[in-house]
């Protein structure tokens, strides 16, 4: 470069330092006219035209700067900067990724690339390079800050929390840190945590609305809703134009009692676009959300008295309605849907599911056929329709197999990313990455088979990770949390960045724990993100996934056969699952019938769904030829005199008089428990056998008799009973089935004796054997990864 361009490259620095722009521009003009190669020029161009908004001229001057240099990190830097800003994300990347390599130490270009990686969606490698910024000398408060945005992003919410705290410590006057953390406080229910972020808020930025809004928020929580409102009315009148604002606002004066100043509220809300019903509507989801269902009929009967057509509405009271056990307002709440709009997916998957619950299978399937028939995508209406063919007698193994295949071929398949792993270190004998996906680590049936083992799997041979896909936390939330190496709350993500983050964290063997069940990600694994995928416990039958490879089944060779799945099955051990967290509840000694002097009572005490046509005739042959006898029955509503009758006159057809049934709604755990305190004998149902319950029944010392089919759903009570060394109660035939129930009835001693130490068994059994489970997982995971990896070398 000429000596005279380089004095006119140094006084346009300086007048750019002075924001003299004009100056500026015309000294590194000159610059480039006394010599075109001055890429110091061109790049002092470039910065003119970022500062004057010309974001087009300034990448033509940028671009000459790193064509003439492109060895200087700061030009590669600011290129790829507003690459990043104009959506050509991936050559942003490309240039800061060369800006890192020229000058890694550099952390302005460490915070330039996470942000190009924010752009293009790229959270987790945003957050891998975050990570090692704030590892350099000096970092800011501003990058923890960006760090913590990012972990919570990729689910490390434990991480985000880390750094959101260290940023507020290091600048304790940083208003947006306070903020972040506030708000990451409050998601998790820590009203206290939150609290202290507001005080200093208050001092820091106390007139801001996002101050004002989390506040709000806050006691909303409380249920503080006069302070609530007041809080987002002094929010409303810093930032007037927010009709969120205004909305909350109105919610928060409705659940105050203030129906003057809700009106007018509510008033301005409307008139910023939002609907009176709608806030209403929007108040029942969030106590529906809470599981306060009274309060969210309320709200939802309101939302529809200002608008009846609200059919969003009109869908969320159908699923209070549900749960409450209102089994006929359900009901006739779908039906007015259908009414409306024959055609509402919702509503025609709702009235399947009511149909379900009250073992009407081929009434639902009807209504989910008619689902899929207007939406061929709907993955609901397909998990609905597997759920309930899986408890129908009338639909076998085949027909399963072939719901489950057009559910992939329809909605999944095209998914699939072609991905060979090729950059996967494939030592058979190396630390495994194991990932565990569900949205059930609560208090739930999958919970309660998963978080007895995970302490136990050998952290020498495997890396576990979960992928929660809930917002709910509990006690076994907390106790899962401890027992894995990392964890990620994925609720908030899509499918695609899920589907990015498992590769990401280069996951060998991805675990689906729900199966086509409420809460699913089977979207996310049809992009097949890890080399292996296999799907457990949370559904008891095939995925149909072509991305899906094995299916865990308990040993049993005719599951091994594998006719009836898509997926490779692959036998555990011993068992399909371990429990060791059974309430000790007591059990009272002796036959039920001969110490209460109530009649021999069979029980099914699994939901009603499970009662299959055929199992309802064996049932009553049973009940027909034991006529002093009785069976308690367990149904959603179970209380709602519609239902009864509807139960009682399945049972009418083949004789039974409704003396004999005793049908109750869902209970408290602890009552449930007792209930088997009251059983003489349990009834397994079929073709969906009881899962837990079965656990649930032999360690009240009650034994099942199960009649085993042809797929996983079938063969669950079968293995139970093995475990106990109970194999006498497994029938080979439906006549057999009720052979042995009715013997039983009629002899009292060898019933006896088969209760006798039940539950002392069940604890000496694999059943209770947790270490024994994550051995034996352990040795499928080895077994899994070394095909594999042996199948590649073929290639």
């Amino acid at each position: 470069m000429s000596e005279k361009a380089g004095r006119k490259i140094d006084k346009g620095k300086k007048a750019l330092a002075q924001k003299d722009f004009a100056a500026a521009g015309a000294l590194f003009e000159e610059a480039v006219t006394l010599d075109e190669k001055a890429h110091a020029g061109w790049f002092g161009l470039g910065e003119v035209a970022l500062a004057i908004g010309q974001p087009d001229t300034a990448l033509q001057f940028l671009e000459e700067a790193v064509r003439l240099n492109p060895d200087m990190p700061r030009y590669l830097q600011r290129l790829g900067e507003v690459y990043g800003r104009e959506k050509r994300a991936e050559e942003g990347i490309r240039l800061l990724s060369a800006a890192r390599r020229k000058s890694p130490k550099d952390i302005n270009i460490l915070a330039s690339l996470s942000g190009v990686y924010v752009a293009a969606g790229k959270w987790l490698e945003a957050y891998e390079v975050l990570q090692e910024l704030v590892r350099h000398p000096h970092p800011q408060a501003a990058h923890f800050c960006l760090l913590g945005l990012a972990a919570q992003s990729v689910g490390e919410v434990d991480a985000a929390l880390t750094a959101f705290t260290r940023a507020t410590r290091m600048e304790p006057r940083y208003p947006d840190a306070w903020l972040s953390l506030g708000h990451l406080h409050l998601n998790k229910d820590r009203l206290a945590e939150t609290e202290e972020c507001l005080e200093h808020l208050f001092i820091l930025a106390p007139q801001q609305a996002s101050t004002l809004q989390l506040a709000g928020e806050l006691e909303m929580a409380r249920a503080n809703w006069s302070k609530a409102a007041s809080l987002f009315g002094i929010a409303v009148e810093k930032n007037p134009g927010s009709n969120l604002l205004q909305a909350r606002l109105a919610l928060a004066l409705t659940l105050g009692g203030d129906a003057v100043g809700a009106v007018d509220a509510m008033t301005r809300a409307n008139e910023m676009g939002v609907p009176e019903d709608w806030i209403l509507e929007q108040l029942g989801y969030l106590f529906v959300k809470r599981y306060n269902l009274n309060a969210a009929q309320e709200n939802l009967e309101m939302s529809l008295e200002r608008n009846p057509d609200n059919l969003n509405a009109l869908n969320s009271l159908f699923v209070v309605y549900s749960k409450q056990g209102k089994s006929a307002l359900a009901k006739e709440t779908a039906e007015k849907i259908l009414q409306k709009n024959p055609e509402h997916i919702s509503a025609l998957v709702n009235m399947g599911s009511w149909c379900n619950d009250q073992a009407r299978g081929m009434e639902a399937i009807e209504y989910y056929r008619r689902a899929l028939e207007l939406a061929p995508e709907s993955s609901t209406a397909y998990s609905n329709y597997l759920w309930t063919i899986l408890h129908s007698s009338e639909h076998d193994a085949a027909e399963v197999l072939q719901v489950a295949r057009a559910y992939d071929e329809h909605i999944c398949r095209k998914h699939r990313r072609p991905d060979d792993f090729a950059d996967r270190d494939r030592d058979p004998e190396r630390r495994l990455k194991i990932g565990w996906l569900t949205s059930d680590m609560r208090q739930h049936p999958v919970a309660a088979f998963v978080v007895p083992f995970l302490r136990f799997l050998d952290r020498r041979q495997l890396e576990v990770v979960l992928y929660h896909n809930s917002a709910l936390e509990d006690d076994n939330t907390r106790l899962a949390k401890m027992s894995v190496d990392k964890w990620r709350e994925v609720q908030a993500i899509g499918d695609d960045a899920l589907a990015d983050l498992v590769r990401a964290d280069g996951i060998d063997i991805l675990i689906d724990l729900n199966g086509n069940t409420e809460g699913h990600r089977l979207l996310a694994m049809a992009r097949k993100p890890a080399p292996i995928q296999a799907t457990w416990l949370g559904f008891p039958g095939t995925s149909g996934l072509s991305a899906m490879d094995y299916i865990f089944i308990p040993p049993d060779p005719v599951l091994e056969k594998g006719t009836w799945c898509t997926e490779t099955p692959w036998p555990l051990a011993d068992c399909y699952g371990v429990r060791t967290n059974i309430p000790n509840v007591p059990i009272q000694p002796g036959l039920p019938c001969e110490r209460s002097g109530r009649p021999f009572t069979f029980a099914c005490l699994n939901n009603f769904r499970k009662a299959s046509q055929h199992a309802i005739r064996l049932w009553s042959e049973i009940l027909t030829r034991a006529p002093e006898s009785r069976l308690i029955l367990v149904a959603r509503g179970g209380q709602d005199e519609t239902l009864k009758a509807y139960v009682e006159s399945q049972f009418a057809r083949h004789g039974v008089a409704p003396e004999q049934l005793d049908i109750r709604g869902i209970v408290p755990m602890q009552a449930y428990f007792n209930s088997y305190n009251e059983a003489d004998l349990c009834l397994d149902p079929f073709p969906f056998n009881g899962g837990t319950t079965g656990y649930d029944a032999i360690w009240m010392g009650v034994p099942f008799v199960t009649w085993p089919g042809d797929a996983l759903v079938s063969r669950m009570g079968r293995i139970i009973l093995k475990n106990v060394g109970l194999d006498e109660l497994i029938a080979e035939t439906p006549e057999a089935y009720v052979d042995i129930a009715v013997a039983l009835h009629q002899d009292r001693p060898r019933l006896k004796a088969m209760r006798t130490n039940l539950r002392e068994r069940m604890r000496a059994s694999p059943l209770m054997d947790a270490p024994r489970m994550a051995r034996s997982l352990e040795q499928a995971f080895r077994g899994m990864w070394q095909r594999w990896v042996d199948v590649y070398v073929k290639k």
